[in-house]
């Protein structure tokens, strides 16, 4: 019989989303350390005191859902769920984590960007493969494999981090193609 350490190591890692993402969400959607919202996200994550610095996969798409129906209520959810990825965008801009790895964003232009989107966002996470394709001139398709979190969500971050590049009529869109998988279709 191999030993447990063995054993273990056999087992797939616990998916986890690390805290980057969630400070982008706080700052974007400026949540207080104090705040009702903020309680709940804790909650949400599995913390007591705090959100812990990694929040099992699960979990982030349940502060997700709840952000969403908490903060645009009217939208439909699709569109809630796009919006809350913009704002994450742009709340990880305000970080200085982000305005260290974002700071020549406007000197990369859109397809720079599109090239680097794999390694932006698979950073965050310990699970999922992403990788882009280039279709032709400001064409692009973005792949996404075994990420169990909601398409909307990332069609916002693409969109808001085109913008940032200075793509003046960024368009995107998706279909899911399995499960945890889904496609991108990105243009300007």
């Amino acid at each position: 019989m191999p030993p447990a350490a063995a054993v273990s190591s056999l087992q797939p890692a616990p998916r986890r989303m690390r805290y980057a993402p969630l400070e982008g969400l706080l700052r974007g959607l400026d949540i207080s350390e104090r705040s009702p919202e903020m309680r709940e996200l804790v909650r949400l994550s599995g913390g007591t005191d705090y959100v812990p610095p990694e929040i099992p996969v699960e979990r982030f798409a349940e502060m997700l859902q709840y952000l969403a129906r908490q903060r645009f209520a009217t939208l439909p959810p699709s569109e809630a769920l796009f919006r809350v990825g913009a704002c994450l965008f742009d709340g990880y801009r305000k970080t200085v984590l982000g305005q260290i790895q974002l700071a020549a964003l406007h000197l990369l232009g859109p397809e720079r960007l599109m090239r680097k989107v794999p390694e932006f966002v698979g950073r965050s996470s310990n699970f999922g493969e992403r990788k882009t394709e280039r279709l032709g001139p400001n064409d692009w398709r973005v792949y996404f494999r075994g990420v169990p979190l909601p398409g909307d969500y990332y069609n916002g971050i693409l969109h808001a981090a085109l913008r940032a590049t200075g793509a003046q009529s960024p368009q995107t869109r998706w279909e899911q193609t399995g499960p945890e998988d889904m496609t991108f279709e990105v243009r300007w």
